[in-house]
């Protein structure tokens, strides 16, 4: 336990690099960090004090904003620069999904996605590592330093840690309950093994434009969850119009230099396609749907309305009950869901316990959702009517049974 450095308000506590890959070592995990969180506000009560966290008020005025710091383990200097420039991508996403507004006493709060991001001076979007070796770093320092006016790497949303092959997530913000913290862990390890079957497999991931990167970064930041993420073409679409350009006789570099394709989709699909992705990853930790419902809260729940922590101690205050209270249980409950699941399962008995039976079943069998429509769809049966169309594309127009080729035997 430490006090804030430059906010004399806040105490931060740590803990050490620990073993979170199984669901035994996270409950002993996070019944440690909320035994700690209880004697704190023990003693602060002794003192005269109380326990809230950043961006709540209890007594006038917010306490200033911060963030959750995260350090990921990586096994190789290849694995932590997959891991940086997989992170990198999904950043904006990560900070629609943490971000949050003040809270003073009476209920209102910002509608900003981000409030501690939006008033910071130290944060920079990640960039692109090709390699993470000394040499490259100290380029992307010096990149830093002449657009920025900043060379610290640790000032990026996404940074490796030079000397000990670990990596340093800041831009999640700092979360009013202990389970949503733990859901937040859930989702960096599972982009951390997601990493690692990429090296594993020889993979590495792609660089995705910097103006797309920071342009949906400040999406996320001004409107959270609500907010347009702006799409690069795919690939495919990508190559065929190099290969246009190039017939047409234009310059390659007018080629690679070409805005990309401005389509945007929801914050909220791209979040739920992001942790449907990540079912084989989670299945792999052994999570349960309680371990990450205050991710699924965002997306699932019915009425198309996110539910965060941060709302049931808003509801605290606008019925009067006792928000230091409310505040101490938030951030002391060490069980999965914490009091986010009991709100679930009160205010919806029924599609709540449903979309937790969903995705058990869906952690269970290790497979997302487009791998289990797959894997659920009847085979073709042999001997069965051949599909009408692929039919007519082997004939003729009307849909006959094309001639033999030619050098070929008629069947």
């Amino acid at each position: 336990m430490e006090q804030h450095p430059r906010r004399q308000e806040l105490i931060r506590l740590t803990t050490p690099m620990t073993w979170l890959g199984t669901r035994g070592a996270r409950r002993e995990g996070f019944d440690a960090l909320g035994y700690a969180i209880d004697m704190v506000a023990t003693a602060a009560r002794q003192a005269g004090g109380l326990l809230t966290a950043p961006g709540l008020s209890l007594g006038g005025s917010a306490v200033p904003l911060d963030g959750d710091t995260h350090w990921l383990e990586a096994a190789d200097p290849v694995e932590q620069e997959v891991l940086c420039n997989l992170l990198r991508r999904h950043s904006p996403l990560l900070i629609a999904m943490a971000g949050r507004g003040s809270f003073v006493r009476g209920g209102r709060r910002d509608r900003i996605g981000s409030r501690w991001l939006a008033d910071s001076h130290e944060h920079l979007a990640a960039r692109f590592l090709a390699s993470v070796t000394e040499r490259h770093l100290y380029r992307v320092q010096a990149e830093l330093r002449r657009r920025d006016g900043i060379s610290h790497l640790d000032r990026m949303d996404v940074a490796p840690v030079m000397g000990n092959g670990s990596v340093l997530v800041r831009c999640l913000d700092a979360q009013t309950s202990l389970a949503e913290t733990r859901a937040h862990v859930l989702l960096l390890s599972a982009l951390a093994l997601r990493a690692r079957s990429m090296v594993k497999e020889g993979r590495r991931e792609g660089p995705v434009s910097q103006r797309l990167l920071e342009e949906n970064r400040a999406r996320a930041i001004s409107d959270g969850l609500r907010a347009g993420m702006a799409e690069d073409k795919r690939p495919r679409e990508r190559e065929r119009e190099r290969e246009r350009d190039r017939d047409r006789g234009r310059r390659e570099h007018q080629v690679r230099d070409a805005p990309p394709d401005e389509r945007k989709i929801p914050a909220r699909q791209a979040v739920r396609a992001l942790l449907d992705d990540l079912v084989p990853e989670f299945s792999r930790l052994d999570a349960t749907p309680e371990e990450i419902l205050p991710l699924l809260c965002l997306v699932e729940l019915p009425g198309g309305q996110p539910l965060r922590a941060q709302d049931l101690l808003t509801r605290s205050a606008g019925n009067g009950q006792a928000l230091p209270e409310a505040v101490r249980t938030a951030l002391t409950d060490s069980r999965p869901g914490g009091p986010l699941l009991d709100a679930v399962l009160a205010e919806y008995p029924g599609s709540g316990q449903l979309m937790l039976n969903v995705w058990r079943e869906a952690l269970e069998s290790g497979l997302s959702l487009r791998a289990r429509r797959d894997h659920d769809r009847p085979p073709a049966r042999s001997g069965s009517r051949p599909d009408q169309r692929r039919r007519g594309r082997a004939g003729d127009r009307r849909g006959r049974p094309a001639g033999p080729s030619k050098g070929g035997k008629q069947q």
